[in-house]
């Protein structure tokens, strides 16, 4: 590693606020859409990754959302708390992601060769769905994503990853137990999103892992665990030794 602790550095990317951690070169490169409004959410993600990849060279391309329910939704929908609906302005955050930033991600991190996205509840799915619409990142990882959304379980019983990938997902073990009823449809639309997962050819590796508590516990450490995953079998991949399962 260059650094002992590195820290992040902030750029501006076609408008929108970017933040890079670089630890070591070469390694993957995860994307990951973060809320501005949410405190710590960087150093916290920043010190469970620490953890998690103690000695592991990887870059974090973070991104900010400024409306979540719009910029990372991929289509309209009735909102399942409250009266925020879902924008569905999903294709036009994807669109920067393939057009802007990870063109200057591989012009600024050339030894970093594969790019995962990587996301927490709408995030998560949205880092899903990107795998069904475009062939430009080698996996994701979906930590407690909102696959209650409304109509995701038709539109990914009807697709395809677009390219060769690695996808985990993850899911706290209350998280199904809420008394909201759309929120309720997340355990068995993630066990389904699972076998959806290993009957895709193009899915090279696939795993789901269960965590304790609800959907507000340990989001840091939970997505550390993903972006750790897709590390171990981005590293398989380069030395040959990576292999079709779980």
């Amino acid at each position: 590693m260059e650094k002992a602790n590195p820290s992040w550095e902030s750029f501006d990317i076609a408008g929108r606020n970017c933040q890079l951690l670089r630890r070591g070169r070469g390694g993957p490169v995860f994307l990951w859409a973060f809320y501005p409004h949410e405190g710590n959410e960087l150093e916290d993600f920043r010190r469970a990754l620490e953890q998690a990849l103690p000695d592991t060279a990887c870059t974090v391309g973070a991104f900010e959302v400024d409306d979540w329910n719009r910029d990372l939704s991929p289509w309209e929908a009735a909102a399942a708390v409250g009266e925020e609906r879902f924008g569905g302005k999903g294709s036009d955050t994807q669109k920067w992601l393939t057009e802007e930033y990870q063109p200057w991600l591989r012009k600024h991190c050339p030894d970093s060769h594969k790019h995962y996205l990587i996301g927490y509840s709408l995030a998560g799915l949205f880092a899903l769905w990107s795998l069904y619409e475009t062939d430009r990142f080698d996996g994701a990882a979906c930590c407690s994503g909102s696959l209650w959304l409304d109509g995701w379980d038709t539109y990914a019983a009807g697709h395809r990853m677009k390219a060769p990938a690695d996808v985990y997902l993850s899911l706290g073990g209350k998280e199904e137990r809420t008394k909201n009823p759309v929120m309720a449809l997340v355990g068995g639309r993630t066990r389904q999103q699972e076998k959806l997962l290993r009957r895709d050819p193009l899915v090279r590796h696939c795993f789901l892992e269960w965590n304790p508590g609800g959907h507000f516990a340990d989001s840091a450490g939970r997505l550390a665990k993903g972006a750790a995953w897709l590390c171990r079998y981005s590293l398989s991949l380069q030395d040959g030794t990576g292999t079709r399962g779980s």
